[in-house]
């Protein structure tokens, strides 16, 4: 029977032969001229909207596309029609969906919570943003995401416990088991660690919290951002919990201290050495409950360079510029740590230490003496004489003294401990007022100004540390911490 069918077949083309050709023809070229005017009017692509300050080129470059591919897939004739608050299609995102905004990575994100938090695919995100390593990611950085026009809003709500099952987790939350596990990227119910984090979509309101590190902290955060050379940063952390917390920045430790009249708030300060190598460094914080629920966070953040001034100082005792006497000194100061509970300085910023602020020499200036070398920076502020009858030397805030004596750079010092690791000091004093032990108010006086140890006039020195860092003074008397 097929053999009878297609001797026919084959007589009918050679009859129609010139025909059945041109119709091969026709049908070719159809198909060329659709492959090639093809309707692109019907695919996917996420939308960015325009911003002020926005130019079609800067965002062609952002997105690796060129201003001619994004005319075309927008059906756009002339570029000046375009507004703040349009929304165009991106060509070099092909397939992903949804409404494309900038976020800034902060204390605790990571790929895999961005991406939950705002409903989206890894790969898109890692498409979207170029990212070909974990280590271009840092606190700070910058970031493009993509979220569904219903822009649902996703927190961290729960640890998961192997006494429960996945159903069960559902039922307690009211979710559906296999929304839930979507949302949490998991292969299937089994698909989950101990103690990992359980993540949903939340109804967002003006009351609602986003825990997007864990159900643990309802905040998270540096303050005084970014973390710059010769400055001073504070870790804030809420909590309905009763936490037990530990950090660093770098080789520096964190010491975390409850708000005196808030028991679910922490903070940790730390200072920024003015010669601190710019660039990337460690950034870690983790803790528990009474329950041994956990959180922990490595993350990377960029430490941003300051600008100081080169200074020349001259007619200094040399006697005092010899290693011997630097590294005795350092040691001494170095031995002096204890450190109050409470923050004594309330909730004002410090009070100048002088009656008139002349101020001759800034913080951080590199300086060299008697025409050395620049290996040296400045680590206070220079307080001069301004008329004869204001030599008086008073207490920035309140605290106890931990160290009154005479030190051969710093001539006779002063140093006063106002609390979770925060000190002032007061050097080349020709008189000391107070001793160690003793507690001071804020403008109690404590000393006069004189020209002892390394100087060359009278002067008072001013310095404020943070856990042994020296930090800028001027900050400390005119910001309120925290």
């Amino acid at each position: 029977m097929i053999f009878i069918f297609m001797l026919q077949f084959i007589k009918l083309f050679m009859q129609n032969k010139k025909h059945f050709f041109l119709s091969i023809l026709f049908v070719f070229l159809a198909s060329f001229c659709t492959a090639g005017f093809r309707d692109i009017s019907n695919d996917i692509y996420p939308e960015y909207i325009i911003e002020e300050g926005d130019f079609l080129s800067t965002i062609a470059d952002r997105f690796s596309t060129s201003i001619d591919a994004i005319l075309q897939i927008n059906d756009i004739v002339d570029a000046n029609s375009i507004s703040i608050g349009d929304k165009i299609k991106i060509p070099s995102l092909k397939g992903i969906s949804g409404i494309l905004s900038t976020e800034t990575l902060t204390i605790g994100e990571t790929v895999s919570n961005i991406c939950i938090l705002n409903g989206m695919k890894e790969s898109d995100l890692i498409a979207i943003n170029q990212i070909t390593s974990p280590t271009e990611l840092y606190i700070g950085s910058t970031l493009m995401v993509v979220r569904d026009e219903d822009n649902q809003t996703y927190s961290s709500i729960d640890f998961f416990d192997h006494n429960q099952t996945l159903i069960e987790k559902s039922m307690i939350h009211s979710k559906n088991p296999s929304t839930f596990q979507k949302v949490n990227r998991m292969n299937g119910p089994w698909d989950i660690a101990e103690k990992q984090l359980l993540f949903a979509n939340i109804q967002e309101d003006s009351n609602t919290i986003v825990r997007f590190i864990s159900p643990l902290i309802d905040l998270l955060e540096i303050k005084q951002l970014p973390v710059t050379q010769g400055e001073t940063h504070v870790v804030h952390i809420k909590s309905p919990y009763s936490l037990s917390l530990t950090g660093s920045i770098g080789d520096q430790g964190l010491n975390f201290f409850q708000d005196n009249g808030n028991q679910s708030e922490w903070y940790a300060f730390f200072g920024i050495d003015a010669m601190a190598k710019t660039g990337l460094t460690n950034f870690s914080i983790s803790g528990s409950d009474s329950s041994q629920n956990s959180f922990a966070i490595d993350q990377k953040i960029i430490i941003s360079e300051n600008t100081f001034t080169d200074e020349v100082v001259e007619g200094v005792d040399a006697a005092t510029l010899e290693d011997n006497t630097n590294q005795t000194e350092s040691q001494t100061l170095e031995s002096i740590k204890q450190t109050s509970l409470q923050k004594l300085w309330g909730d004002n910023v410090l009070s100048y230490p002088v009656d008139e602020p002349c101020l001759a020499s800034g913080f951080g200036t590199r300086r060299t003496y008697n025409n050395g070398t620049y290996n040296n920076y400045h680590t206070g502020v220079d307080f001069i004489v301004c008329s004869a009858e204001n030599l008086n030397i008073y207490a920035a805030a309140d605290g106890q003294v931990v160290f009154a004596g005479e030190l051969p750079i710093h001539g006779n010092h002063t140093i006063i401990d106002h609390g979770w690791g925060v000190y002032s000091t007061y050097s080349h004093q020709s008189q000391i007022l107070v001793s160690p032990g003793q507690n001071v108010k804020r403008g109690d006086l404590i000393g006069i100004i004189g020209t002892t140890g390394r100087s060359v006039g009278p002067h008072l020195h001013f310095e404020i540390k943070i856990n042994g860092i020296y930090v800028n003074p001027m900050t400390w008397l005119s910001k309120v911490f925290p």
